[in-house]
């Protein structure tokens, strides 16, 4: 079964020059999400699916013919993949014929698993991730020409890049269906990431200040960003302001331009993710 939960296009989208526009997806745990973007930047579309009972053979195929829009030829095709199972390694101790020995050491393979790596240069590190191989076929037989790239990479870059991180530490606090991503980062260094799973709202709160006591943060003094799935009226907020002082919901990302629509119809900090596969380029 498939649900739209965003449905989203601008006045300037055309759909006879989708050859001409840039399509990034976000893919996992039971969601797809898209946008696409023109060459000047501007967020013309972007949708969200919510995705259950798929068949185990062939999951992504009805949807991806079905979907009027991205049926059609892109200029590019980038797609990010949510998935629990990745770990990151130094560069210097990285070799691509060990992918899987390295992701098996602290993560359980399936049968139907796709191992995968994205080389993140500029942090001399690799994510080695784990995804499972139907969806890839399906997206590669349908994009032949689609890069990947695991939902961390693009969000640890952002983080990392475009945040003063100087004078403290900040805590990025990312919330994707019902797993938690934290990410601590100081002086332009990433300290620490990983991604929990969560049940109920004060797991994310245990999470946060389990982090920050591994790394002697204090919460009155280190700033937490949010972005991903959550409101200010969330359980999960109420929780985490009273315990941290200063909480700032992060701002949709500058590198893109957000029409009218987009900007009246989705909360500032939603789909954070989506938007920082960009910086996967």
């Amino acid at each position: 079964m498939v649900d739209i939960i965003f449905n989203i296009f601008e006045e300037d989208f055309n759909k006879n020059l989708t050859h001409s526009y840039n399509l990034s997806v976000l893919l996992g745990t039971g969601r797809m999400s898209y946008l696409i973007c023109n060459q000047q930047q501007q967020v013309l579309a972007l949708r969200s699916y919510q995705l259950t009972d798929l068949p185990a053979k062939k999951p992504l195929k009805q949807l991806l013919i079905e979907d009027s829009i991205i049926r059609e030829k892109f200029r590019s095709v980038r797609v990010g993949v949510f998935s629990p199972r990745f770990s990151l390694l130094p560069e210097t101790l990285f070799e691509i014929s060990e992918t899987d020995s390295y992701l098996g050491l602290t993560n359980t393979l399936l049968r139907n698993d796709k191992v995968m790596y994205d080389e993140m240069n500029s942090l001399k590190m690799a994510n080695i991730y784990a995804f499972e191989e139907p969806f890839v076929q399906d997206v590669r037989e349908h994009f032949p020409s689609a890069e990947f790239y695991h939902i961390s990479t693009g969000l640890i870059k952002n983080f990392v890049d475009n945040f003063d991180s100087s004078n403290s530490k900040n805590i990025f606090l990312n919330i994707y269906d019902h797993f938690v991503m934290i990410t601590v980062v100081e002086d332009s260094k990433l300290l620490f990431h990983n991604i929990f799973s969560f049940k109920a709202s004060p797991d994310c709160l245990y999470y946060v200040l389990l982090v920050c006591k591994q790394l002697g943060l204090n919460p009155l003094k280190s700033p937490l960003h949010i972005v991903g799935d959550l409101v200010d009226e969330s359980e999960i907020y109420k929780l985490l302001h009273k315990y941290i002082k200063t909480i700032h919901f992060v701002n949709r990302p500058n590198y893109y331009l957000f029409g009218e629509k987009l900007q009246e119809n989705l909360p500032k900090n939603f789909f954070f993710d989506l938007f920082s596969l960009k910086l996967c380029e």
